[in-house]
């Protein structure tokens, strides 16, 4: 039986199982030098295929004989040379020529041959599982370069170069969900990770289990490189991604100078539109909130209102704007990125402003908090009782009727509807979607009447519609404050002492 043998990268020779023991015992051979016969299918250590052969057969006489007819000779006689009868495979991976030895095995730095599908001595591998749990966190890019690492390591070229374009396409994807966020690219996000578990990541899993040894595969460092990457990426999102604020610090560079005129010392003199309009041009304002809503699994869209705010009072700091709930009030499908800002009538872009406060038991009345910035004079509004209103006095609405930008319309105080527990103002000043909470100003003495809340909504009905009673805005006991709100209540406090002031 002729065995093959593989010695410090070279080939050795053909030699017989008792030749190869005795050149062991001499030290010519190692047991870690590569043998091979024509009933094996790899190549093996020499300790693991002489173990495995039976155990050696005692030589015939006609051997003895024909050994001891050559050391008579002098040991002259040439060996009868025996015809090959077959050619061993070769080493995987490495192409072999038609006729000779077979392709040498790859060699470690340290001399110790490399079995294929074995990493060098001492070299480990990232867990397969690893990867699929950190992708489903992260994205399959970092789950495909640990694939890809791991074949590399395992010396299996050909499934290195098929897990490669896994990794690289990882990027696509990574790119299409962060540069347009909508249900198209999040389900073309998850078809893709289906795929590379099935066909990148699982067929690496068998071949670990099945023929790499398990207990190579490490989880600590590509679990810390996980962890490590999501907390960046956190961060980085949080840092690129405009959101509400959640406080508004004042702005020193940019004090805001206030004063308040008086419209007339009596409360009898009765103002033109033109007039109430120039006074209070800068005391109104624009309202618009924005958010996300959720329509199906894979479908997100943009949402908004537009509406009508009233500065209720203001220092060098902060003003605090009342207006209607249901302008600022957020749909039950809303997603997140909810947004509210509000624009004056000298400013061109709208700024961040916080919903601090909802009215209690109903009445549909909200409290925003805005920075002031740039200098200009608000005028703040007279609040005119409920009991001091008249039916029949002349108004103004001033108003973002269909979020086009502010408007004026007339009208006169109608009547006093009692809506549940709520006293209501109808009027018949004309007002459309955009002119919620605005303000509703009686041309006598400029005082603010109410904040216009609806309309009727009565099949060929006009001109009547409601507006919530001014006076409500001054009780402290109906506002149910959205956390702590120093600044807001702080402002509350200094209107309501105003107004009731004598």
């Amino acid at each position: 039986m002729e065995i093959w043998i593989h010695r410090n990268g070279a080939f050795a020779g053909r030699f017989s199982e008792s030749d190869i023991r005795e050149k062991i015992a001499v030290g010519s051979f190692s047991s870690t030098d590569l043998a091979w016969n024509e009933a094996k299918s790899a190549w093996q250590p020499i300790s693991e295929f002489l173990a495995a052969l039976p155990a050696a057969s005692k030589p015939t006489a006609s051997e003895t004989a024909s050994s001891e007819a050559v050391k008579e000779s002098g040991g002259n006689q040439e060996p009868k040379t025996v015809p090959p009868r077959s050619t061993p495979p070769p080493l995987p991976s490495t192409p072999v020529a038609a006729a000779g030895p077979p392709p040498l095995p790859t060699v470690s730095p340290s001399g110790a041959p490399i079995l294929p599908g074995q990493p060098p001595a001492g070299e480990t591998i990232w867990s397969p599982y690893m990867a699929i749990l950190g992708s489903l966190f992260l994205s399959p890019t970092f789950g495909g370069f640990i694939i890809w690492r791991n074949w590399l390591k395992m010396r299996r070229r050909r499934r290195a170069l098929m897990a490669a374009p896994w990794f690289w396409l990882g990027f696509i994807v990574v790119g299409l969900v962060f540069y347009s966020p909508n249900g198209l690219s999040f389900l073309i996000w998850m078809l893709y990770t289906v795929a590379w578990i099935a066909f990148s990541a699982f067929p690496q899993i068998r071949y670990v289990d099945t023929t790499f040894k398990r207990e190579k595969a490490r989880w600590g460092f590509p679990l810390l490189a996980a962890v490590g990457l999501w907390i960046l990426g956190f961060v980085v999102f949080q840092i690129v991604t405009p959101g509400t604020k959640k406080t508004l610090e004042p702005s020193p560079e940019q004090p805001t100078t206030t004063t308040t005129t008086q419209l007339s010392q009596s409360h009898d003199r009765v103002f033109t539109a033109e007039e109430l309009r120039d006074v209070y041009k800068s005391s109104v304002l624009e309202v618009r909130t924005t958010w996300t809503e959720k329509k199906s699994a894979f479908n997100k869209k943009e949402n908004g209102a537009s509406g009508t705010g009233v500065l209720l009072y203001n220092d060098s700091e902060y003003g605090l704007v009342a207006t209607n709930w249901h302008v600022v009030e957020s749909s039950e499908a809303m997603t997140g990125d909810y947004k509210c800002g509000i624009r004056f009538s000298h400013d061109k872009d709208f700024a961040d402003c916080l919903v601090v406060a909802r009215a209690k038991n109903e009445v549909d009345l909200a409290l925003l908090l805005v920075r002031l910035e740039g200098k200009w004079t608000p005028n703040q509004f007279p609040i005119r009782p409920l009991d001091q209103i008249k039916e029949g006095e002349a108004c103004i609405a001033i108003g973002n009727a269909l979020g086009e930008g502010l408007s004026i319309t007339s009208g006169i105080i109608s009547r006093f509807d009692k809506i549940k527990e709520e006293t209501l103002i109808r009027t018949s000043t004309p007002v459309s979607p955009g002119n919620s909470g605005g303000p509703l100003i009686l041309n006598r003495g400029g005082a603010l009447a109410g904040i216009v809340t609806l309309q009727s909504r009565i099949t060929n009905v006009q001109n009547v519609n409601f507006a919530t009673p001014a006076q409500y805005l001054l009780d402290k006991e109906i506002w149910e404050f959205q956390g702590d709100q120093p600044q807001a209540e702080q402002l509350l406090d200094k209107a309501i002492a105003q107004a009731t002031k004598k």
